[in-house]
């Protein structure tokens, strides 16, 4: 097989199912067109055929009575001719290693292995039995690693459709009892991440990996079908052609009754979270220094080309034999046995400071304020002044689907299809800001001045942030600073500088930029001109070196050295994994609890223990 080009993220992220699937599940025959062009997809190993599998085994388990003999037998070949991992034989053109794909190459694996256990399995010439054992191994650190340390691509409102449809597909096909309970577990916490991050029914939040569509407005989320089916609240025709369809269609998983009452509240509180792990925690808390295991955490963290990791990556790309791999062929750049021999690569890495070193998905510290009038989220300080990617830091929801954000606009490191999208004019950040938020405001500090990255294109010295006049019933602007209102809720955004304004953002030149922004609401603030008021007459300075304001109740000081201090109190940013009004759990929980009133969910995850009332 030829090596495979990556054929680009709108033919890769476009159909994922097939729609007559749901005419299968009503017992009916279907034109199985489509259905073949996935099994088509699939044979050329094109990235995301993992994404298609999944879909491939859901149909060949429980419909294939249904289909005819011809489209039944290309589809089990298909399954036993796919490449399940990067140690197995062949050239394919996929991404095996982020969050979401490696727990769908192991549930894939792990299925199709389950369903021809004695037969061979034609890539590499194993058994079912085989990849059944190899997988299971697999998906129960995935597991175990989501319920202590959170999922990686935090809040992602991409992403956590590709890890919702594998869970499913373990609750309704594995036979292991335990991995059955355990996917149970984790589906429950992936929608209690959305439903405590939703606004009105959006789920729109500070994410590790996030999109421009995404982004500027909740209507174009991909999680929307997860969310309406879930909690009952937005109102669009379902899309079949989505990940999301394996959840609409099955019967052996229900979201809990509290955490549905949860995504419907109008105001959930003040929200803190610890999601996935720092590069320097890794190496303590993943002992077990095997491919497979540390190095694949590394990897699902998208960290490659860091010290911490590079000395891992490089054994990988070796042990696997990984050159031709569209993601990863640029690492023969330092692909020399004597730099490893004589760990010389974490050195080589801080000498050549290299822009993908933002790449890496790292711990985020997550603080959401849920009003009824407004959402306000930050990943607290996360990373100031290093490299980023896909990141997404801060962000406003207000009514009317009104989103806020700024972004350092950034330029890929890569011109070929499979890497050239992030980070972008409004994905990511090319340099991480210094954010932080206490209650309704947060605040910001660019520097856009550190030492210049190898492969980092040519950096922008400019800031901007995504406001979408249009659709604002009014707004106020002054040199340095905007005041709006959206229905009853209110907010400010002031700067160190003046900006220019365009038709949906506004542009901040400099290398040294700073911003407040101050939510509000009539309930808490009284009247649109009451807010006004109080925010002209606080004092404030936003300088390079930091940010010091005083209002009726706090004062605050922001800086690259203490990082946030209010009344004179340093205040501490790193959080327990879930501190929320609905749940309380120190990082590496054994049991999970959520209460709300009368209802509620309790995991015991080493006794394998669900309970819901």
């Amino acid at each position: 097989m030829a090596v495979l080009e990556d054929v680009g993220m709108k033919i890769k992220m476009n159909v994922k199912c097939f729609k007559e699937i749901v005419e299968l599940d009503q017992g009916k025959t279907i034109d199985e067109t489509d259905l073949l062009e996935l099994v088509d997809f699939v044979n050329k190993r094109y990235d995301c055929a993992d994404f298609r599998m999944l879909v491939l085994i859901k149909t060949y388990h429980d419909y294939r009575h249904l289909l005819s003999q011809s489209t039944v037998e290309a589809i089990r070949q298909a399954i036993l001719n796919f490449k399940y991992w990067m140690d197995e034989p062949g050239e394919d053109g996929m991404c095996f290693w982020s969050e979401n794909h490696q727990i769908i190459f192991h549930t894939c694996e792990y299925l199709a292995g389950q369903m021809f256990e004695q037969e061979t399995f034609t890539n590499d010439q194993h058994l079912g039995i085989y990849h059944m054992d190899k997988a299971v191994v697999k998906i129960k650190h995935w597991l175990k690693d989501r319920f202590e340390y959170g999922f990686i691509e935090w809040h992602s409102n991409t992403y956590y459709e590709e890890d919702i449809a594998p869970l499913i597909l373990l609750v309704e096909q594995a036979k292991d009892k335990s991995i059955v309970v355990h996917a149970k577990m984790i589906l429950d916490l992936l929608f209690l991440d959305m439903a405590e991050h939703t606004f009105e029914g959006y789920f729109t939040v500070t994410s590790g990996r996030c999109y421009e569509a995404q982004k500027k407005s909740g209507r174009d989320a991909d999680v929307n079908d997860l969310l309406k089916h879930a909690f009952g609240i937005l109102d669009h025709p379902y899309n079949y052609e989505r990940l999301s369809t394996l959840f609409l269609l099955t019967k052996d998983y229900q979201v809990p009754d509290v955490i549905k009452t949860i995504a419907r509240l109008d105001e959930k509180g003040l929200i803190k979270e610890s999601m996935g792990l720092d590069l320097k925690e890794v190496k303590h808390e993943i002992q077990e220094k095997t491919n497979d295991r540390q190095g694949m955490y590394f990897w699902g963290m998208e960290a490659f080309t860091n010290p911490e990791s590079i000395q891992m990556t490089m054994k990988m790309y070796t042990d696997w034999n990984l050159k031709d791999n569209n993601f990863l062929r640029d690492l023969k750049m330092i692909s020399h046995p004597l730099l490893r021999k004589l760990h010389l690569l974490p050195l080589l890495v801080r000498l050549l400071n290299p822009a993908t070193r933002g790449v890496a998905i790292e711990r985020a510290n997550s603080y959401t304020l849920h009003k009824k009038d407004y959402m306000l989220s930050c990943a607290q300080t996360y990373h100031p002044k290093a490299f980023g990617d896909q990141q997404h830091l801060w962000h406003a929801s207000l009514p009317n689907d009104v989103q806020i954000f700024s972004t350092h606009p950034g330029s890929p490191m890569f011109d070929d299809p499979a890497r050239n999208f992030s980070p972008s004019y409004w994905v990511g950040n090319g340099i991480n800001p210094l954010a932080c938020q206490y209650e309704n405001r947060v605040f910001l500090m660019y520097r856009l001045n550190p030492r210049k990255g190898f492969l980092e294109r040519k950096r922008q010295r400019l800031v901007h942030f995504y406001i979408p006049f249009s659709k604002i019933d009014e707004v106020i602007l002054n040199e340095k600073s905007i005041l709006l209102r959206v229905k009853d809720t209110y907010a400010s955004l002031e700067f160190s500088k003046t900006y220019e304004k365009k038709e949906d953002e506004i542009i901040i030149r400099g290398k040294h930029i700073q911003a407040i922004v101050t939510m509000g609401s009539k309930k808490d603030d009284e009247s649109f001109e009451h807010f006004q008021g109080k925010i002209m007459q606080e004092e404030r300075v936003l300088s390079r070196f930091g940010i010091y304001l005083e209002d009726q109740r706090h004062t605050y000081r922001l800086n690259f050295i203490d990082r946030l201090i209010v009344d004179k109190k340093i205040i501490p940013l790193q959080y327990h994994r879930f501190n929320t009004p609905y749940v309380q759990a120190e990082r590496k929980p054994n049991e999970i609890e959520v209460v709300y009133k009368k209802q509620g969910l309790k995991h015991t995850f080493d006794l394998c223990e669900r309970e819901v009332w």
